[in-house]
């Protein structure tokens, strides 16, 4: 057998990489999506059901390799904010199952925090930022009611990931599997609420005026530097100054110059540009001709006539763009929602650019629990 556990372990290690890399991936995707104030109609009147349902995510075409680097930021957000509660739970209650209760209790209250702080923050890499607690403060009920909200949502993933991958022993692999896409489903769920708060502390922080352009500073004229006369004591320009300076003349008008191959003199220059430029002698133009060459000139037909047709009312309602394009290029600040956790929530589930993702992370998820029951089955006593 342990020519199988090995081999085994090593999958098992390499697929949870890819797993978390995605599920990281996802996650931040989802969590920017829903915190952007732009990428929805935000009145929400008189919008049907359809739009509702396409009211989803913006997945990016990013590389693969780009989801590690994402995985290891959100392990960092995970474990900053996981490491102290779970301390703290230990400090407390030892290891009492009190202990993953309050474990849990402060993971559920800091980790948005935490979150929050470094997607708002100038850095990436900053685990805390006053703003986003005065945020909370300006908007009590609806933070109030994400920290409802989230409650059970997180414990559901909790239990769920806990009954597939770690106590694998209190659940049978048809359980594994049917828990598998509950807990994805439970894990985007969390990701759009927290980037509903997201959107809610946007609104609290006031607006950036525009940076009014800097007037270029006029060079003033450099004064001519004066040099001191030791005999005067005073101070004089360095350069001489004629008390007539010579009057403008072209180069004609001056002196010719004696050289080796003979007298050398000017020639006068244009400044009004009011002379005419000389033409040369232009070539004759050449055209070739074939004996088997169609002489007829080239003629272009008339434009189709669109008259009658649908053509016109079709070019006039494409025209008029709608409202919800018009949203896209607005340069007003959107309205704040007045209740940023309703059934869009859930809606964005149903949006077909959701559902590939929840199928890859549920079958990367369902692998695993399969690798981890052979695996403990494998397991010497």
């Amino acid at each position: 057998m342990p020519f199988l556990f090995v081999p085994l372990l090593v999958a098992a290690w390499m697929l949870g990489v890819v797993v978390v890399a995605h599920a990281s991936h996802y996650f931040l995707t989802i969590v920017e999506s829903s915190a952007t104030a732009y990428t929805r109609n935000l009145p929400w009147k008189g919008r049907p059901f359809r739009e509702w349902i396409r009211d989803g995510v913006d997945w990016p075409d990013d590389l693969f390799i780009d989801y590690f680097a994402k995985m290891f930021y959100f392990a960092y957000i995970i474990g900053i904010w996981a490491g102290p509660a779970f301390l703290l739970g230990r400090f407390l209650f030892g290891t009492s199952p009190w202990a993953t209760v309050v474990t849990g209790a402060a993971f559920w209250f800091f980790f948005p925090i935490g979150l929050l702080s470094s997607l708002a923050s100038q850095s990436r890499w900053t685990p805390f930022w006053s703003g986003v607690i005065v945020a909370f403060f300006q908007r009590p009920a609806k933070t109030f009611f994400f920290y409802l909200l989230s409650a059970p949502v997180l414990s559901v993933i909790f239990l769920t990931f806990d009954l597939i991958l770690i106590h694998t022993s209190k659940t049978t692999v048809a359980w594994a599997i049917a828990l598998a896409p509950v807990a994805v489903l439970a894990f985007f769920i969390y990701a759009r609420l927290i980037g509903r708060l997201g959107l809610i502390v946007s609104f609290t922080r006031p607006e950036q005026d525009e940076i009014a352009p800097r007037r270029k500073k006029r060079k003033r004229p450099k004064k001519m530097l004066h040099a001191y006369d030791p005999e005067a004591r005073q101070f004089g320009p360095k350069e001489e100054i004629h008390d007539d300076p010579p009057a403008f003349a072209q180069p004609s008008d001056l002196a010719s110059i004696q050289t080796p191959e003979g007298e050398l003199t000017g020639y006068g220059v244009d400044y009004d540009g009011t002379r005419a430029i000389p033409e040369g002698v232009k070539p004759a133009r050449i055209i070739h001709t074939f004996d088997d060459e169609d002489q007829t000139p080239i003629t272009v037909a008339p434009p189709v006539s669109v008259a009658g047709t649908d053509r016109e009312r079709i070019a006039a309602e494409m025209a008029i763009p709608s409202e919800r394009e018009l949203s896209f290029y607005r340069h007003e600040r959107p309205t704040e929602p007045g209740n940023p956790f309703g059934s869009e929530s859930i809606l964005f589930l149903f949006d077909p650019k959701t559902i590939e993702p929840w199928l890859r992370l549920t079958l990367g998820l369902v692998l695993m629990a399969l690798l981890q029951r052979a695996l403990d089955a494998m397991r010497p006593e």
